[in-house]
């Protein structure tokens, strides 16, 4: 993984922001300043890094503008998912399934070094160079996000892969990482997050975090328990709580890469059952999903593809976590206690803050396969396009049982040739030259 050295510009400012707190004004740098060694060490230094951080972790989940790239995880994600497809040459091999490291996404890639180094060292110059007040609440904040930048990773990419050891800044270097040390690094971050108690939106952030990873690092034998433990987790999180990234309108700051890369340039499109088994956004005119579907347009190579109006805007939100996903969590604990009547009644808890949802709630499938499908449709409907999508697919496989062929999209590729085999991202080509990493370890579920 590349690694950037303590020179390195400020990101365009950008903070994280709940739904119960006011939003701080955006900061909108067109020529990005130079931090110097020497200038990082002080209040004004730490300060840099902080925006720069924070600017990469929106960066991460969400991507940024055509052009400037990256794409976020959740565009890149999505699309090996069953959220978006290729309409652009040249990204067909992540759509189908056949990723060929050599070329697109590389970017998402080196986003994810860019996250971890950068929230690292913001949280250690805050910790020396303590703002005059709120340096908790900013401390909270970086580890929090630092915790998804684990959790994520280990749910998108492959087993064993290379990223920065946290050790010297000076002559830094990377070690292999298991998603299992993923998590593990996760869930230590969002206890220190949780400890400094720094604001109660970004202790909400960190405990639906630690409660997502719990769930995620169970094996299939003890996934009932990890569910009990998380949703006890999460059951001070209020419903209508949201913890959402920020972009800016100006060209000159962060923009919402799914927006820019699917709306204003069409590279990517929404997808209607994609590959067999992926889920009917487009029919199912979900309120949770807006894809126009009386709309369709050309993508940049031709390709048709409905309206997405999911964000708008360049500086439309992306949800990182909410009290639905929180309810989510609950129901999921409650299906595998063996409550069915409870399971159902929360889904229709979180379906009543729609009103639309709220007019047509759930009824109990019957079955334990029935209620899995129904749980993780409405995961991702709820969820859409927000990072969740791939890690719920793995799940689904390593957790409940399913084939990868029954959950994956597969058969047919509909721009030729037949789906691949592939179930996670995995480093570009480039990190081959790290002498410490050749390859995954494996790329199992």
């Amino acid at each position: 993984m590349t690694i950037r050295r303590i020179i390195l510009p400020i990101a365009a400012g950008f903070t994280l922001i709940a739904c119960d707190a006011a939003k701080d004004a955006l900061l909108d740098v067109s020529t990005p300043d130079i931090v110097t060694t020497e200038k990082a060490q002080s209040i004004a230094g730490a300060q840099s890094f902080y925006t720069a951080g924070v600017g990469e972790f929106s960066r991460f989940i969400g991507g940024d503008r055509a052009g400037s790239s990256p794409l976020g995880l959740n565009l890149t994600g999505g699309l090996l998912a069953d959220e978006l497809i290729s309409a652009r040459t040249g990204t067909e091999p992540l759509d189908s399934r056949s990723i060929n490291p050599n070329s697109f996404p590389a970017d998402t890639w080196i986003q994810v070094g860019n996250t971890q180094t950068r929230l690292i060292r913001a949280a250690r110059l805050i910790a020396q160079f303590p703002p005059a007040t709120g340096g908790a609440a900013q401390l909270a904040l970086l580890h929090a996000m630092l915790g998804y930048t684990y959790t994520i990773t280990a749910e998108d990419y492959c087993n064993g892969i290379p990223m920065w050891d946290g050790k010297s800044e000076d002559q830094p270097a990377t070690a292999t990482y298991t998603t299992d040390q993923l998590n593990t690094m996760a869930l230590a971050q969002y206890d220190s997050a949780i400890a400094l108690n720094g604001a109660a939106a970004t202790t909400n952030l960190a405990l639906i975090g630690k409660a997502r990873t719990l769930v995620n690092q169970a094996k299939a034998a003890t996934l009932n328990s990890a569910l009990a433990a998380a949703a006890t987790l999460v059951a001070p999180v209020a419903t209508n709580y949201v913890f959402t990234t920020t972009f800016a309108t100006s060209s000159s700051g962060l923009n919402n890469g799914v927006y820019d890369w699917a709306n204003a340039t069409r590279n990517f499109g929404a997808v209607n059952k994609e590959g067999v088994n992926g889920l009917d956004y487009v029919a199912a005119k979900d309120p949770r999903v807006l894809i126009d579907g009386t709309k369709i347009q050309a993508g940049q190579d031709g390709t048709p593809v409905p309206t997405l109006n999911q964000y708008t805007k360049p500086d439309a939100n992306v949800t990182v976590a909410s009290g639905i996903e929180a309810l989510l969590i609950k129901a999921e604990s409650q299906l595998a206690a063996g409550d069915a009547p409870g399971f159902i009644a929360t889904l229709n808890a979180a379906r009543a803050t729609n009103a639309t949802l709220a007019a047509a709630p759930l009824t109990d499938p019957g079955t334990s396969a029935g209620r899995v499908d129904l749980l993780f449709r409405e995961r991702g409907f709820w969820m859409y396009l927000t990072a969740h999508r791939l890690g719920d697919l793995r799940r689904l496989v390593r957790q409940y049982g399913r084939g990868i062929e029954s959950v994956y999209p597969t058969g047919a590729y509909f721009k030729g040739g037949a789906y691949g085999t592939d179930v996670a991202l995995v480093p570009s080509q480039t990190e081959t030259n790290n002498p410490t990493w050749k390859a995954c370890t494996d790329k199992l579920p």
